[in-house]
């Protein structure tokens, strides 16, 4: 797709915008197994900070992960013994939550809406959301259903990352945007992501939701992967992906490309690069 790159940096947010869902690249199975690949690494160490501050996790916990993604909070739950429902509203990361959960009798994955749970009041002991909620276009809708879905004690858990453009390797394209389109302001964050982001408005918003004893805290992320071409290479397939990324023609990707080499080379050492980024997690509980 061959865009005004003058324009493109602008126009174009780091989830791509489309007609209907079904147009989104973010449906496919292609994005779920570039996203597994990719995003796991470090979704995994805070999805297990998440399940830690539900207290025990086991046979017969009801757990719910909304906007579960390639089940980084899903799986570990499993082997635990707890009875997961890993929703998402992408068919392609649903494809590959069931074959992820297959092992597991009481767990298993479903299509669905965040913002519209086809779940009864009380059905759950935890429901836990990471990044998700916070990219919902109807942020309160959805952390709202996460608290109605709880019975009563049950605990919500909800992360999302403190600061734009997040984690990971996008921590290294926004980099490379600035160094490759100076004059060019960087994509605009979700409306829920600028609100959760923030601890106190974190918490304020759990507190609108009908949860009590909310807490709020402040955590590490790592992403860690290989420096020079080794990078390019890991992440060929998830760049496409990224709306920015996705909105450049041939030769501005090219540009781009090197400006990524670049800024991997400044940060690595020892030939890997590790990415340091903050993450807001909240908890609180259902009266």
């Amino acid at each position: 797709m061959t865009v005004d790159t003058g324009k493109s940096i602008l126009q174009h947010g780091w989830l791509p915008k489309t007609p209907t869902p079904a147009d989104n690249p973010h449906m496919t199975p292609s994005f779920a197994r570039a996203y597994e690949k990719t995003a796991t690494r470090i979704m995994g160490p805070i999805s297990s900070s998440a399940l830690e501050r539900i207290g025990p996790v086991g046979r017969g916990t009801r757990i719910l992960d909304i906007a579960a993604g390639s089940g980084a909070l899903s799986v570990p739950a499993a082997y635990k013994g707890a009875s997961v429902t890993a929703i998402d509203i992408a068919p392609g990361m649903v494809e590959l939550l069931t074959a992820r959960l297959a092992p597991f009798p009481a767990a298993g994955a479903q299509i669905m809406n965040g913002q519209a749970l086809a779940f009864e009041d009380e059905s759950f002991d935890a429901a836990l959301s990471i990044v998700g909620v916070s990219i919902f276009q109807d942020w309160r809708r959805g952390l709202a259903e996460q608290a109605r879905v709880l019975r009563s004690g049950g605990t919500a858990v909800l992360a999302t990352w403190r600061k734009m453009p997040g984690g990971g390797p996008f921590v290294i394209m926004a980099e490379a945007l600035r160094a490759t389109f100076p004059d060019k302001p960087p994509p605009a964050p979700p409306e829920g992501f600028l609100t959760l982001a923030d601890p106190d408005r974190m918490a304020a918003s759990m507190c609108d939701a009908g949860l009590i004893d909310v807490t709020v805290e402040e955590i590490e992320a790592v992403w860690e992967g290989p420096a020079g071409p080794a990078y390019m290479d890991e992440l060929r397939d998830f760049h496409p992906f990224m709306g920015p990324y996705a909105a450049l023609d041939r030769d501005a990707r090219s540009r781009l490309d090197e400006a990524i080499l670049a800024v991997v080379d400044r940060n690595a050492t020892d030939n890997k690069v590790v990415l340091k980024t903050s993450v807001t997690l909240a908890r609180g509980k259902r009266p």
